[in-house]
């Protein structure tokens, strides 16, 4: 007979017990099984040796020690924090300045495109006098052409009987 048939024939007699007494099947969980403390200390091992395990990588990471106060690489540490905490004010202080010229160069911008937009009305206006100059330049000429052929006529006509 095997282990594994043993257990099966003391649990089996128990549990035909319990259901001639109470006829539910809720006792059959209430009484203590082999089974369950197995996993209990299953369970409590497995967090012993998790406990274990991790202060060995611990000691691994601290060369040898469990404590943290190893004076030498916690002010490298230190040092080094203090040296990005620099450098980060320094980035900080860099990019405010940045974005302070770039403030600048909006404003700037802005106050060159009103300028812009000012002198192009004001060229609107000055070509549209320009071509009412011109207009009036044109029907002057049309006028004093032929006012000169009109003279021309004139000159030739007096110039023609004295002949």
């Amino acid at each position: 007979m095997s282990v594994h048939q043993e257990s099966l024939e003391l649990t089996t007699p128990k549990i035909e017990q319990h259901e001639h007494i109470d006829d539910s099947p809720v006792s059959e969980y209430k009484a203590a099984r082999t089974d369950s403390l197995s996993m209990f200390g299953a369970a409590i091992g497995g967090a012993i040796l998790g406990m274990l395990l991790t202060l060995l990588v611990l000691a691994i990471i601290n060369n040898g020690t469990l404590s943290f106060s190893g004076g030498e690489r916690m002010d490298a540490i230190e040092a080094n924090m203090a040296r990005i905490n620099e450098n980060v004010g320094a980035v900080s202080t860099n990019v405010d300045t940045v974005a302070e010229q770039a403030s600048a160069a909006a404003v700037q911008a802005s106050a060159v495109q009103t300028q812009l937009d000012e002198f192009e009305t004001t060229m609107a206006a000055e070509m549209e006098t320009v071509n009412e100059s011109i207009a009036t330049l044109d029907q002057t000429r049309e006028q004093f052409n032929t006012f000169v052929g009109a003279l021309t006529d004139a000159l030739n006509q007096i110039e023609t009987p004295e002949k």
